[in-house]
């Protein structure tokens, strides 16, 4: 047999390796493409999902517009769905976006407050025909309210007045009776919270309670005791006390009972509706946005005082309040702080011991103070109240009746 010529041999072995590389590139060449394709459509689903996103933040901004309460559908330019609900949650409200696209569900929940058109003073008390005397190293930093007699150089506990201003910034004429409160603050209440909610058995494990679905409430008669981690849309009341213990942690939760305590080292975001006593024990921190609220029912005929009571360095951040349906002279609501700090708005219509700093706005009818083995009135001895150092992110409750609502504000998403 004769062989082929050793240049043909090699031309089809050229010719081999030339089909192979062409396969090669092809393949190469379509993996590219098909890489090319699979990453322009992750970008679209991306975009997607980034839209999705976007317009659910959007919707949560709408929503947060109104303040009516109820379900309101919203159809995006691009053609996503939002679903909008929204409910008064305590001092603050509570709105649900529920997104939807072909790519997928974006659901979720804000708590809102509102910045209103009404400027907060550092300090107001009423006219009562009495100076207020300042001792020690007091401090008023913003605007103050006060009777014709003003503010005075005091001397207490051997302290004198170190201050070279009475007041770090204006001082106005106060009227004779505190800015009126809103009158939907009167059904502040375990029977307005009661509405529309589904009754569970007592928490026995660490539970999150979504804001989409129906308010959860928990309601005993005799003491409960609070030591699980808690979060989200459920009402916790007991028609006696509730008590939180110090490993329990509560997120946005809210509280209802004549008298809650709070145990030493306790930390968490909570709001609280008490007719007695609210007692929060040392080193308590009540975190951004927090409500104390004490609303007293019925006339105090007992030998105890009602009010709230923050141990040496306790902490709230967001709102106090106290006021009464009908008010006995001889027995004011006290708020009474030991070395604390609150941060935002206070509200007394009764009296205030301050041994502490509110960096803020307070509303007081009086102060009282124990110091030096006596009993003053309308003295304050080392203290703080500034409204110069409350941050302007910080949303107040809109407590007070003259209040217009400018815009909302997203305080928190979850």
């Amino acid at each position: 047999m004769s062989q082929l010529p050793l240049s043909k041999r090699v031309s089809s072995s050229a010719l081999g390796y030339a089909i192979s590389f062409m396969l090669l590139i092809g393949l190469v060449a379509s993996g590219v493409l098909f890489i090319s394709s699979a990453n322009k459509r992750l970008e679209r689903h991306h975009n997607m999902k980034e839209h999705l996103l976007m317009n659910n933040y959007f919707a949560l901004l709408h929503g947060a517009r109104s303040q009516s309460n109820g379900r309101q559908e919203l159809i995006h330019a691009s053609g996503d769905t939002s679903v909008i609900t929204r409910r008064d949650w305590g001092a603050f409200r509570v709105i649900v976006s529920e997104t939807r696209h072909k790519v997928g569900t974006v659901k979720r929940s804000a708590i809102v407050g509102y910045e209103t058109d009404h400027s907060h003073p550092a300090l107001y008390i009423p006219e009562r025909k009495q100076s207020l005397k300042l001792c020690g190293e007091t401090r008023i930093e913003g605007v103050a309210f006060l009777g014709e007699r003003g503010a005075e150089r005091g001397h207490i506990a051997r302290q004198s007045y170190k201050g070279d201003k009475l007041i770090y910034g204006k001082q106005k004429l106060s009227e004779r009776s505190l800015p009126g409160l809103k009158s939907s603050l009167k059904t502040e209440n375990i029977q307005k919270y009661r509405k529309n909610c589904v009754k569970i058995d007592p928490i026995d494990r660490d539970t999150n309670f979504s804001f989409s679905e129906k308010t959860r409430l928990v309601s005993v008669t005799s003491q409960l005791y609070l030591n699980h981690k808690i979060s989200g849309n459920v009402v916790l009341h007991s028609f006696d006390t509730i008590v939180v213990k110090a490993n329990c942690q509560l997120e946005n939760v809210i509280i209802v009972a004549p008298n809650v305590r709070f145990e030493d080292g306790f930390s968490g975001a909570v709001q609280v509706v008490a007719h007695e006593t609210i007692r929060l024990g040392k080193k308590v921190k009540l975190n951004y946005p927090s409500a104390l609220i004490l609303h007293e029912e019925g006339r105090n005929e007992t030998s105890d005082k009602h009010g709230i009571f923050l141990e040496e360095g306790s902490q709230v951040l967001g709102g106090v309040l106290l006021f009464s349906q009908k008010p006995n002279s001889r027995k004011l609501l006290l708020l009474k702080m030991e070395k604390g700090r609150i941060g935002g708005l206070v509200y007394n219509l009764g009296e205030t011991e301050l041994k502490g700093d509110v960096i803020g706005h307070l509303y007081t009818n009086k102060f009282t103070l124990r110091a030096g083995g006596g009993q003053y009135t309308n003295h304050l001895l080392n203290v703080r109240i500034s409204s110069d150092l409350l941050p302007k992110e910080m949303i107040v409750p809109n407590w007070l009746k003259e209040e217009k609502v400018i815009k909302p504000k997203l305080i928190a998403c979850f």
